[in-house]
């Protein structure tokens, strides 16, 4: 019997090699399209609080997902919600934007600014695509893929229609931070060097692993490993809460919000998870777009150009694009957060 790796136990270097190319797919959707952090992208706050931020807590998510139940859509927007309640007691822009007067504010949290990071930025862009792009082409498994709605099923089983999806997707990003950056220049140097350190870690892998593939749950933290993580996410918390702008800490009835939407997050991802332990796989598929690098080559060039030719051409308007892309990305997140509720609800009242 040929072994080649799936399945078995890696080695913990490789399995903690595994979670920083993880998290730094996390910091690149999250941090660098969105361009809040644009050349010099790799400063010491980056490397030493950022990436951390966003490591631990996509590792400690991605471990109660994948233990405790299936990685069906609902558990894993759930758990980046949670992902994305950080900017509670980390940043404390949920209380206190940094960039302005809150749209709208209700019991002192900024509803608008809430749906959007927590419902949708943070839970697609710093959890569910990195752990997509992640298990895809690091690993053997399609986990994610398979416990993925039909609809979404049935796009990434046309090969041309997942190149469409992938390229429109990249564009987006693009756009995305154009409106962000200070100008072409900019775009070029942001994106061409955090795509070159990404392409430089994929390469790095695929050639440490090559003849063996492990699954991606097996390359994610065991118990153990998650109570260390656990810890050391603790403490973060217990950092920035007191160090990051500890004057935006608002009273006991704005934190008291927070906690029940804590709460109520934590019940709908403990439902999800009993849910889809006992759910079974429909079909099983995997990507009809098999790993190239003259793929992956396209799409890291595709950003920063298209991030570059967006400020040329679109300037103001390009806010416009990103205004709409909120609407509609908060509109997603609200529908799939009430889906979720109306779920429990019908299982509580009438045991389905």
């Amino acid at each position: 019997m040929i072994d080649n790796g799936i399945n078995t136990c890696p080695p913990r270097r490789l399995k903690i090699f595994f979670w920083i190319i993880l998290g730094a797919l996390s910091v690149f959707f999250a941090e660098v399209v969105s361009g809040s952090y644009i050349f010099p992208y790799f400063t010491p706050w980056g490397i030493i609080v950022v990436c951390p931020l966003y490591t631990l807590h996509l590792l400690v998510l991605s471990y109660i997902v994948f233990n405790y139940g299936k990685p069906t859509l609902y558990s894993l927007f759930i758990a980046g919600a949670l992902f994305g309640m950080y900017e509670a007691y980390m940043t404390k822009v949920i209380w206190d934007p940094t960039w302005g007067e809150a749209m709208l504010t209700v019991g002192g949290i900024a509803v608008a600014e809430t749906i959007l990071l927590v419902l949708f930025w943070h839970t697609f862009m710093a959890f569910i695509i990195p752990l997509f792009v992640g298990e895809n082409i690091l690993t053997s498994s399609r986990e994610i893929m398979n416990e993925s709605p039909n609809k979404i099923k049935q796009i990434f089983k046309v090969k041309k229609k997942s190149y469409i999806l992938f390229v429109v997707f990249i564009l987006l990003c693009g756009i995305f931070q154009s409106a962000n950056s200070p100008s072409p220049k900019h775009s070029l140097l942001s994106g061409f060097s955090t795509t070159a350190v990404l392409m430089l870690l994929i390469y790095l892998w695929r050639n440490k692993t090559k003849g063996k593939e492990y699954d991606i749950k097996t390359l994610l933290p065991n118990k153990k490993e998650f109570v260390v993580l656990v810890a050391l996410l603790l403490l973060q918390y217990l950092f920035l809460g007191f160090v990051l702008r500890p004057e935006a800490l608002p009273g006991l009835f704005p934190q008291l919000i927070v906690w029940l939407i804590y709460a109520g997050l934590f019940i709908l991802l403990v439902f999800n998870l009993s849910k889809s332990g006992t759910a079974t796989l429909s079909e099983s598929i995997g990507l009809p777009v098999r790993f190239s690098w003259t793929i992956l080559a396209i799409m890291c060039l595709l950003f920063p150009v298209s991030s570059a030719v967006s400020k040329i051409l679109l300037g103001s308007f390009g806010n416009v694009i990103i205004l709409i892309f909120w609407f509609i990305g908060g509109i997603i997140g609200v529908s799939i957060l009430l889906l979720s509720i109306i779920l429990l609800l019908r299982s509580v009242l009438f045991n389905k």
